[in-house]
């Protein structure tokens, strides 16, 4: 029985970075062709995915064509197919589009069909829904083409492939992660090999892109819902895997129920002689992660892509002794090493001596030098100054949040001098609540806990310290406060955060109303608050840095208000 191999190229494109992209393509392509009859490649990996309004350019899109054209001429240079994702202009109509390239000929090309519009995606603004097919047959044995969001219909054009007579489906993915996504996915991707009786390829991206994280975990499923092959998770990748029809030939003459369907539609395949006889691999089947190890990597790798996609030197923090300061420091020496990271701690007449001790163990056990740099004197020179012209007197929140705003100009002048990026340390629950002072705690470049409520901060904490011990065990326990004043607490003014974070989880991720919320046994009071909170604190959110999206509806791209509205 033939064997035919499949290479799977997981690779990480930069939005915008054609030659980059290109010569990924070209690496990939180059280290798969003697193991592979087809290299497969993820959905828009010449542009990277979102392009946004670069589609929108038309100098945009004659590079893309021109990189189009070169990568066909280098396909003939290639021993095997290419079969990647890139926009395609014709006709005066862009799609996006999976293109199929051999010695040298664009041989076919496929135009995606459903454009998602909804969340983070916004694929009608840019492109055309697409009704052609892409059908190829390699030495008799046929396959369909499709990307993304297509094989999420059950009667979508998979089934259409499969009447035809297709026994591999693959599909070419942009896929975001979201927490717990994956595993659905693939509950859904199993479903479409056992009801098509068919392989599904499924190819993914990977990296970050903005808020965006691509997961990886491309896979291939067997016709009985069986996962045969699996790529590294948030990780490039390159997986061979070998298939042979006798699987699904057996399935469709024991169970001919494919053949009860009538389709009248006509394809003519495209008929590609291999002319190489390649080993049969054995395919790899990495572990997907799970729990806090899958949001800490996938955390990893958003913050990582962002420096260095963006060319930043490495990243600045301001680290109180807090449970979230440490997280994103410990998170950015992991994802970027210790060399790349600077932390400074800037202590006021209100942080505790607690506070400083545990930022000195945190920065010890992490290798780092803690830079120390008081606001005291800075604070009393501005409420001095300010004293000339303003009877102020009494100290109010305006005061508190003083000093948050002199610590954000300290880190962003530092950042400016050494070409660090600053982070943010705040956490989607403080976003959430306006706890957080606009200017001043809430400013950065990124934002890595942006979308991390904050009883999750802590179990992630909790995790990252299984590995290895490095956040000090007093950080954990004592009362979260930002220090702005003698005694403080986060909670004299937000309810506890076990409270508050089901309050938001309940309405931001599964959308219920106010009354929904109190009806689970939540006091009335305590939701209108929080609901009036996430209202009034829109206008800040507009205005905080961008954050990797970890959950299935993130502050910005997922939920949006207005920022005026008489309605909560």
């Amino acid at each position: 029985m033939l064997s035919i191999n499949l290479g799977l190229a997981q690779i990480n494109s930069k939005v915008g970075d054609l030659e980059g992209n290109f010569q990924k393509v070209l690496f990939a392509a180059k280290v798969l062709e003697e193991k592979s009859h087809i290299v497969l490649f993820p959905e828009l990996a010449l542009t990277g995915y979102p392009p946004q309004d670069l589609l929108l350019r038309r100098d945009f899109l004659e590079a893309v064509k021109t990189y189009i054209k070169k990568l066909i001429k280098v396909s003939s240079e290639i021993k095997a197919l290419l079969l990647l994702g890139a926009p395609f202009y014709e006709e005066g109509k862009l799609y996006n589009s999976a293109l199929l390239l051999y010695r040298g000929e664009l041989l076919g090309v496929y135009h995606k069909r459903f454009l998602p519009q909804y969340g983070v995606f916004e694929e009608k603004r840019y492109f055309t829904e697409g009704s052609n097919f892409l059908l190829f047959s390699l030495e008799g044995i046929k396959f369909g083409v499709s990307i993304c969001e297509d094989i999420w219909f059950p009667t979508g054009v998979e089934r259409i492939y499969s009447l035809l007579g297709a026994k591999v489906l693959i599909s070419l993915n942009a896929s975001p992660f979201t927490y717990g996504k994956y595993f659905s996915k693939e509950i859904i991707l199993k479903a479409r090999a056992e009801d098509n009786q068919a392989y599904v390829v499924y190819v993914n991206l990977v990296g970050g892109q903005d808020d965006l994280i691509f997961d990886g975990r491309s896979m291939v499923i067997s016709p009985k819902g069986k996962v045969i092959a699996r790529a590294k998770p948030f990780e490039e990748d390159l997986l061979v895997v070998s298939l042979t029809t006798e699987e699904v030939e057996n399935l469709r003459l024991l169970e001919p129920r494919l053949k009860e369907e009538n389709i009248n539609i006509t394809i003519k395949p495209l008929f590609i002689s291999l002319e190489r006889n390649l080993v049969p691999l054995e395919a790899r089947v990495e572990e997907p992660l799970s729990g806090e190890a899958e949001i800490y990597s996938a955390l990893k790798l958003a913050l990582r892509d962002y420096v260095e996609k963006n060319g930043f030197k490495g990243v600045i923090l301001g680290l109180s002794g807090g449970i979230d300061s440490a997280l994103t420091l410990v998170l950015a020496v992991d994802a970027l090493g210790k060399d790349k990271v600077k932390a400074l701690f800037m202590p006021s007449e209100f942080t505790s001596r607690e506070s400083f001790e545990d930022a000195m163990e945190l920065a010890k056990n992490l290798g780092l030098e803690l830079m120390k740099v008081p606001i005291d004197q800075i604070f009393k020179t501005y409420r001095e100054e300010i004293k000339r012209g303003f009877s102020y007197e009494d100290f109010t929140v305006a005061e508190e949040n003083l000093q948050a705003r002199i610590r954000a100009n300290l880190l962003f002048y530092l950042s400016n001098r050494e070409g660090y990026l600053v982070l943010s340390t705040s956490n989607k629950s403080e976003a959430a609540t306006g706890y957080g002072t606009i200017y001043g705690d809430i400013a950065g470049g990124f934002a890595p806990l942006k979308d991390i409520y904050k009883t999750w901060v802590y179990r992630l904490a909790r995790y990252r310290n299984s590995i290895q011990p490095v956040i000090p065990e007093r950080v954990f326990i004592k009362p979260p406060s930002a220090e702005l004043r003698p005694g403080q607490t986060d909670q004299e003014t937000l309810p506890p955060y076990e409270v508050l974070d089901e309050i938001l989880r309940l309405h931001l991720e599964e959308g219920l109303t106010p009354e929904e919320i109190v009806a689970k046994g939540f006091e009335e009071n305590v939701v209108r608050r929080v609901f009036w909170m996430i209202k009034m604190a829109e206008y800040k959110r507009r205005q905080a840095p961008p954050g990797p999206k970890v959950t299935s509806r993130a502050f910005g791209g997922d939920y949006r208000l207005p920022i005026t509205s008489g309605f909560f």
